[in-house]
């Protein structure tokens, strides 16, 4: 647009014209085409300054004198006026004279301007096109990294539970994952000991097990199958649950308490060391509750596991300092 401005005003007989009337009103000023060569200079700078920056603020030069617009042509009015909308939403507004004064071809290139979108606008469209979040399914590695795909909030959130959980467990000693996802605990326990463990995950989730045969081989073993049907092959020194309790799978008519005491008990029949399990608590505020969540009473869980596998010897232990939402259940067997 400045190119085609600046080439209109540089017209000989236009030039000729505008001088000799501009000289005859103030013969000590500039020439008309002195100022509006300043004019565009100044705003091809001020073009090129905004280049990082949403819009072109406005400025004082491009401010046009009563005496310069009245030397200009009805067309050259026009033309400006039409090709300066394009940078300024308020410029849009035409009057009844400035449209009578244009062209037929002015007025359908003014009219075919308007509906092609400006900068800006294809600028929105592009930031609405992003997603917002984009560690979501969009991601192909969303279902083999995210925390969320397993049930945690964050990275630090997982690996501080994998820590409170296997706190009583030694390197070397074997394990069997209730729930086990992706086999995440297998490399949080081959990082924290230095030394391939002695892992085995279960879990009724085929992408996840899939998954985590993917990213983890080979030194990774893991089973899709339902915990209820793991047989005593199997039998390990621990048996952890961590958190797979927390949220109903099943669909069943158990209620919650009955679905945790069936789980523990199958857990200890398949550990030779001891079981440790992490539930949602009764105490977890009723605000942060959601409908598919399995919450027990932490005292009906202890009372169960005391009756059942206690020996007097403070081999059934629970802890909830960790969070008012959830606690740890640890029963040891004893040897």
């Amino acid at each position: 647009m400045l190119k085609r401005i600046k080439k209109m005003l540089t017209n000989k007989p236009v030039q000729d014209t505008v001088t000799e009337k501009v000289a005859e009103l103030k013969p000590m000023e500039p020439t008309n085409e002195e100022v509006f060569e300043a004019q565009v200079k100044a705003k091809e700078e001020g073009l090129a300054a905004a280049e990082n920056i949403d819009e072109v603020p406005d400025s004082d030069d491009e401010y046009i004198s009563d005496e310069e617009w009245e030397a200009m042509t009805p067309e050259q009015r026009a033309e400006i006026e039409a090709e300066e909308s394009e940078y300024d939403d308020d410029d849009e507004y035409i009057s009844d004279e400035e449209w009578e004064a244009m062209s037929d071809e002015e007025k359908r290139a003014w009219e075919e301007e308007e509906q092609i979108p400006g900068p800006e606008a294809e600028d929105e469209e592009d930031v609405k096109a992003v997603p917002e979040n984009v560690e979501d399914e969009d991601d192909p590695d969303y279902i083999k990294t995210s925390p969320e795909v397993v049930g945690y909030d964050d990275l630090d959130q997982q690996m501080d539970m994998y820590d409170i959980a296997t706190e009583m467990i030694e390197p070397g000693e074997s394990v069997l994952d209730f729930g086990c996802g992706r086999g995440d605990l297998s490399e949080f326990l081959y990082r924290r000991d230095g030394e391939v463990p002695n892992y085995k995950g279960v879990d009724i989730n085929e992408p996840l097990i899939n998954t985590g045969l993917e990213k983890y081989a080979p030194d990774v073993n893991l089973e899709c199958k339902d915990w209820n049907k793991i047989e005593d092959s199997d039998r390990s020194n621990w048996c952890v649950n961590i958190g797979s309790l927390c949220t109903r799978y099943d669909g069943s008519s158990k209620d919650d308490l009955t679905l945790v005491t069936e789980t523990l008990d199958k857990m200890m029949t398949l550990c030779t060391m001891g079981s440790v399990l992490v539930l949602f608590s009764s105490y977890m505020p009723k605000e942060v509750r959601e409908e598919e969540f399995l919450i027990t009473d932490p005292m009906k869980v202890f009372d169960y596991a005391m009756k059942k596998y206690g020996q007097d010897t403070g081999n059934v232990s629970i802890d909830h300092s960790y969070s008012d939402s959830a606690y740890k259940i640890t029963i040891l067997r004893q040897q």
